[in-house]
């Protein structure tokens, strides 16, 4: 089967050799590899020309990384497609391992894998387990299993599905996945095989706000089809947006805004997550307490 590989690009031109060499070296070789430039204002051009034939670049007037990624899909001829982000890189044998359990599962219409930190040491392991872990639409509706850059979707699944939708910032691949995950069943292969770059640029507050506006987004979406009938899971996923956007802006500083999430968490769902959705014991109610004290913390002059 053929594989597409999509690769959208907004002035990352420190990055996006890299990426495409990660897929250029890649043990089972895509067939098709279309970078996408969203209107970049750097040298991404000049860095992508350095490829020739082997890489089909797009360029588009800036769009966001959403119409980027649709625009690829759209001229993908793959069977599968693949998502890379311009800063992120893949282990050379990801594809190889990624293939086999697609072909021996056709009902599979999502597969990713876990991560690595990048940039840092490539995982060497002589043979990595590759029995996939199937992931459950409940679960995915509290939290996101699934990083972009390391999916592997078919094609056919991924245009039923629809589109990335183009208002949200940050949670589009999350929309995404839940509306792949209603068509098929999805899975993740537990071996880290995507290189994942840790954010270091913009501002956490600006990076909070919109997060918090694209889950509400996607929650909205779910009120009348996966949480129709189902009270206990319409908590469990507004009880696990707010810590989450708790979590968020206390990273951002703005401990007001934490507390209050947090508070409305523990309100909408008292009962304890699992250790994938809350890895600290009694975690929920520690961050509040620590925001709450620094909200309530008289602040200093300059």
């Amino acid at each position: 089967m053929r594989i597409s590989v999509v690769i959208p690009s907004y002035d990352a031109a420190a990055f996006v050799g890299e990426a495409v060499r990660s897929v250029l070296a890649q043990t089972r070789p895509a067939d098709e590899v279309i970078v996408v430039d969203d209107g970049s204002t750097d040298d991404t051009a000049a860095r992508l020309d350095e490829f020739g034939p082997p890489v089909r670049v797009i360029r588009q007037a800036n769009a966001g990384v959403s119409a980027a990624r649709n625009r690829g899909v759209r001229e993908a001829t793959g069977g599968l497609i693949a998502f890379l982000d311009a800063d992120d890189v893949w282990h050379p044998r990801k594809l190889e391992l990624q293939m086999p359990t697609l072909l021996a599962n056709p009902g599979l219409g999502l597969l990713g894998t876990r991560t690595f930190v990048w940039p840092g040491a490539v995982p060497a392991f002589s043979e990595p387990p590759v029995m996939a872990c199937p992931v459950a639409l409940t679960d995915l509706v509290v939290r996101n299993a699934f990083t972009a850059s390391s999916v592997v979707a078919r094609a056919e699944v991924l245009r039923r599905a629809g589109e990335f939708d183009v208002r949200q910032q940050g949670t589009e691949d999350h929309d995404l996945w839940l509306r792949v995950a209603q068509l098929a069943a999805v899975a993740n292969l537990p071996t880290p095989l995507t290189g994942y770059r840790v954010a270091t640029a913009g501002s956490l507050s600006k990076d909070a706000e919109r997060m918090e506006a694209g889950m509400r987004l996607i929650l909205g979406k779910l009120a009348a089809g996966v949480f129709a009938g189902k009270p206990w899971l319409r908590a469990r996923a507004w009880g696990y947006f707010h810590y989450s956007s708790g979590y968020m802006y206390s990273q951002a500083g703005d401990w007001s805004a934490a507390a209050g999430h947090l508070a409305r968490s523990l309100a909408r769902h008292p009962l304890a997550y699992g250790r994938a959705e809350v890895r600290v014991p009694l975690g929920r109610l520690r961050l509040l307490v620590a925001c709450g004290l620094k909200a309530l913390t008289p602040r200093r002059g300059p």
